[in-house]
């Protein structure tokens, strides 16, 4: 009995310093983006050249002429199938629209994909051990990663997004070099387009996976419900955002090199 205490007290000791270790290291990534966000946001400004009238035209017309250019991103043609939140108009959202972002977003088939592989992925690996196996067992995986999913883009998309007047679209760069893509793909983590064209802290995106970390303890297994398991599924998820927004940001290129001439897909770049 006293061998397993003094066991448990150390495992607990282990788990606190890990915890204010993330939390901590947490706490100045956060402030040190933050204090970098005006000088980008300046930065960008200084380095744009003053609008054109053919601009200022593209921006009354999104869907006129070639993809609008968005600072150093542009605008799609076409709405994607697979991601919804690529952008393919340039004017703001309102709160509402933003709504249904968050609801496609919720049940679209990159969502439904992504859920079955994590599903699967967490079967092969049975984690978290107490879901067990079996087709009960993947189902409950599945429908805890859909849940999650659906709270972050309702807590994300939707409610600060509306409240900070941020826009949770995902504005494409373009064609541009592996290295390019992914320094944009990894800055769109923690910097927002707003509503007015500017940039931003991307607290939406930050809160919202760990809010949704926070309520999956209401239907996770019991022995994942620490406080460390949240922090840890709150590190993949933002590592899951790594990914899917590089993915974004070659999904058009992708669409029209590789799927358009094979008739699965089209050319997002074209009305």
């Amino acid at each position: 009995m006293t061998l397993t205490n003094r066991s448990g007290e150390r495992v607990s000791r282990k788990h606190n310093t890990v915890i204010r270790f993330a939390m901590g290291a947490i706490v100045v990534i956060v402030a040190s983006l933050a204090g970098q966000v005006p000088a980008m946001a300046q930065a960008s400004d200084a380095n744009s050249p003053p609008p054109s009238s053919s601009t200022q035209s593209q921006t009354s017309s999104p869907t006129a002429g070639m993809n609008e250019q968005t600072g150093n991103a542009r605008v799609l043609k076409k709405r994607s199938f697979l991601f919804p939140d690529l952008a393919y108009n340039g004017k703001p959202l309102t709160s509402g629209e933003k709504f249904k972002l968050a609801i496609a977003n919720s049940v679209s088939p990159a969502t439904f994909l992504g859920a079955g592989f994590g599903a699967g992925i967490g079967q092969a690996a049975d984690s978290p051990a107490g879901y067990g196996q079996g087709a009960s067992a993947y189902g409950q995986r599945f429908g805890a990663s859909m849940a999650n999913r659906a709270s972050t883009n309702l807590i994300g998309t939707y409610f600060l997004s509306s409240v900070m007047h941020d826009d949770p679209r995902y504005f494409v760069m373009g064609d541009g070099s592996l290295k390019e893509s992914v320094k944009y793909a990894l800055r769109r983590l923690v910097i927002v387009r707003k509503d007015d064209g500017g940039e931003a802290f991307n607290w939406p995106g930050v809160i919202a996976p760990l809010a949704t970390v926070g309520l999956a303890n209401t239907y996770m297994p019991d022995a994942q419900r620490t406080v460390g398991y949240t922090f840890e599924r709150y590190g993949w998820s933002i590592a899951a955002s790594a990914g899917v927004n590089l993915l974004k940001e070659y999904w058009p290129t992708i669409t029209r090199k590789v799927l358009a001439p094979m008739g699965i897909g089209h050319d997002s770049d074209k009305p």
